[in-house]
């Protein structure tokens, strides 16, 4: 018997989708996203691929809303990403800034 695990990472992109506050907002650049629960049952179909969303970061850096950019092809991947994705932490902004948009890519990966 193959024992497999699968490897969900959150990676969170530096730059936002608003490229003129990406320079100024440094609470991008702490963030914490932790790594989603992968399914038994998603194992048997060998499910992989990376999910890549937008995610609204507030000024008291929470996850406010998210959506997804580019799918893995699996709607399971997909949901759990987006599940994940909103338990996101950030650093509060200084001074109240406007929430801005940034990126976090998750890959599920069978190894």
């Amino acid at each position: 018997m193959i024992i497999r695990s699968i490897i969900a990472l959150g990676l969170i992109s530096l730059s936002t989708l608003n490229p003129a506050s990406a320079a100024t907002d440094s609470r991008l650049a702490a963030g914490d996203c932790e790594a989603p629960a992968y399914r038994s049952a998603w194992q048997d179909d060998e499910l992989q691929g990376n999910v890549k969303l937008a995610v609204l970061v507030d000024a008291k850096g929470n996850v406010q809303e998210t959506k997804v950019i580019s799918s893995s092809g699996h709607v399971a991947l997909d949901k759990a990403s987006l599940r994940a994705s909103t338990g996101c932490k950030f650093q509060p902004a200084a001074n109240g800034a406007a929430p801005v948009w940034a990126q976090v890519q998750y890959k599920w990966v069978l190894n």
